[in-house]
């Protein structure tokens, strides 16, 4: 990915294209959620209020994120801009490590916050897990499959690689990370929870962008971020069934 650090306007151009597509891909994804799932819910494919409810939502949702990242980044981009490809021997020694550093970096961070008497705020997708395991199963192929995907390829694929254009690496890494994290501010517990939230997820961030422009492929992040995912469900699934 190539670099130009050449004056402010280019600057405020790939800011401007970063923050117009975090809004349009969230933006979309509340229009398709609302112009489809009711259609859904009417024709009696779901439950109003239950489990496959809530994963038709997020279906829609990150289906939202898809179809707006793969717009801009195949539409509007005139070069190529999000490198992918089959990891290599290297990446998958990244790609384990950062697993390891990722899920232990949150169970750390949920302990400090509890240490301070702060609950980190509870994620909807998580809360009506509460009581259905057949659900967090479902969670943890979804976190693999769709979630780590689709939030890498929008905030490292697209925000990051467009940043880093004009803003150089580290700056790029740290302003999409923190737009990463306030797109986790939809969560309950209160001020003090929402905050810790974003703080947790900022943080976290900062390591998948850290792997994405260390391995120059898309891939190695998603991957890492989705079993980070995928673990806290098949935890909670664990605990659902007795195991933990």
């Amino acid at each position: 990915m190539a670099t130009d650090t050449g004056g402010w306007k280019p600057q405020a151009k790939a800011l401007g294209e970063a923050l117009l597509i975090v809004f349009g891909a969230y933006l979309f994804a509340s229009v398709v959620l609302a112009a489809v799932n009711p259609t859904v819910v009417d024709a009696g494919l779901v439950t109003p209020g239950g489990t496959d409810a809530y994963l038709t939502q997020f279906a829609l949702q990150y289906g939202g994120f898809l179809l707006v990242t793969g717009w801009y980044v195949l539409a509007v981009r005139d070069e190529p801009l999000i490198p992918w490809g089959r990891p290599g021997r290297r990446e998958i020694g990244l790609i384990l490590a950062g697993i390891v550093v990722l899920v232990g970096a949150n169970n750390v961070i949920t302990r400090l916050f509890a240490a301070v008497d702060v609950a980190i705020g509870d994620n909807a997708a998580v809360t009506v897990g509460i009581g259905e395991p057949g659900y967090l199963l479902t969670m943890v192929a979804f976190s693999l499959l769709v979630v780590g995907p689709a939030e890498e390829l929008l905030f490292r694929g697209v925000v990051q690689s467009r940043l880093r254009e004009t803003w150089g690496v580290w700056p790029a890494i740290l302003v999409a990370t923190v737009l990463f994290g306030l797109s986790h501010a939809s969560v309950s517990g209160g001020l003090g929870g929402v905050v810790a939230y974003i703080l947790t997820a900022t943080i976290l961030g900062v390591l998948l962008g850290y792997l994405y422009e260390r391995t120059d492929n898309i891939v190695v992040p998603a991957v890492v971020h989705g079993v980070n995912n995928a673990v806290i469900f098949a935890w909670l699934y664990l605990g659902e069934i007795g195991v933990v």
